[in-house]
């Protein structure tokens, strides 16, 4: 049975309280971009309210922010999981309006929102893009977007403070602690990336850190992926994924499961996917649970005035065992 969701029109979505479980009132296309047409134009047109900051540009004081945007990279159950865990955490006077890349009224939204006392949550690296190439004024908090992909879409602008960000990726540290801890037989870990994967200042540094006895890197090329998996495979006790699409993808994630199998080499994946392609282990954030801790980050603001631009990774995270795949393999599993 087809699972009821209110996010399956491209028209306004739900809205915090308006639950999808209680399948209240929703608005249909039309009313919503008149609604919306007729915010922006007294907004934008008049310079008089509260979208519009004045013809000096000076934000008044704000203990609220007026509009909650949630920009999505795309109408998929990822970022609808992740709205629901963000609506359920925020209070009715902060309730937000889901909206996505695809959606023909996602620039209106996007530009009713950018004001000084306006708030924009994107989920997803397109949407993140999106909101700092089209904002000049709005606050705006990135999540469900790895690390390296938010760097990338930042560039200059990283240390622009109305940007802020929770990156979805556990750090790397932090996974091989989780691993030992689990599984005490794994001490020596390979990762397999692309040529010029995390060529930043603070990825180089930590590559010089890296242990060798605790860590080895392989760079693999499309043409050579799997001879490299069988040497990483050799080399290590298992092979920890990174978000490197390049190397883990839908086209290759089949052989890289069958190599590593073959050699007997557990693989430590990094989302819930790969746990269900058949890695050992997966660490990763649930969508909800990144929803909630960014409403959690907004419930601890103070409003626009209270604004902190942080970038930190998540303190939340899910440890997914793959039971049958430590028992072809022989391996015991702790539950510390």
């Amino acid at each position: 049975m087809e699972r009821f969701s209110p996010f399956n029109t491209h028209t306004l979505r739900g809205v915090g309280r308006r639950s999808w479980a209680s399948g209240r009132f929703w608005l249909n296309a039309s009313l919503a971009r008149l609604c919306l047409g007729m915010a922006i134009w007294m907004g934008l047109g008049m310079g008089q309210t509260a979208l519009a900051q004045g013809l000096d540009g000076a934000a008044p004081t704000a203990t609220h922010f007026q509009r909650i945007i949630f920009l999505a990279s795309a109408d998929s159950p990822l970022h609808q999981e992740v709205f629901q865990g963000l609506a359920r955490t925020l209070p009715r006077d902060k309730e937000p309006v889901f909206t996505a890349m695809e959606s023909p009224d996602a620039a209106l939204w996007i530009q009713s929102a950018d004001c000084h006392n306006c708030l924009i949550i994107t989920s997803g690296t397109r949407a993140a893009e999106s909101a700092q190439s089209q904002t000049r004024k709005a606050r705006v908090l990135s999540i469900t977007v790895p690390t390296i992909s938010y760097e990338r879409v930042m560039g200059s602008r990283d240390d622009d403070p109305r940007f802020a960000a929770i990156f979805m990726d556990i750090p790397l540290e932090r996974r091989m602690e989780i691993v030992r801890r689990h599984v005490p037989v794994l001490h020596r870990f390979a990762i397999v990336q692309s040529p010029g994967f995390g060529t930043n200042l603070d990825n180089t540094s930590l590559r010089e850190k890296d242990d060798p006895q605790s860590l080895l890197r392989f760079a693999a090329e499309e043409d050579d992926l799997i001879p490299t998996f069988i040497r990483a495979s050799r080399e290590a006790d298992a092979i920890i994924t990174v978000p490197d699409r390049r190397i883990y993808n839908p086209r290759t994630i089949v052989s890289i499961m069958m190599t590593t199998y073959r050699q007997g080499t557990p693989l430590i994946g990094h989302s819930e996917a790969l746990h269900r392609a058949g890695a050992l282990m997966s660490i990763h954030s649930p969508p909800q649970a990144l929803g909630r801790e960014a409403g959690q980050f907004i419930q601890s603001l103070n409003g626009p005035d209270g604004w902190v631009a942080v970038r930190r990774h998540t303190q939340v995270h899910q440890v997914s065992i793959n039971h049958q795949v430590a028992r072809s393999l022989r391996i015991t599993v702790e539950e510390p």
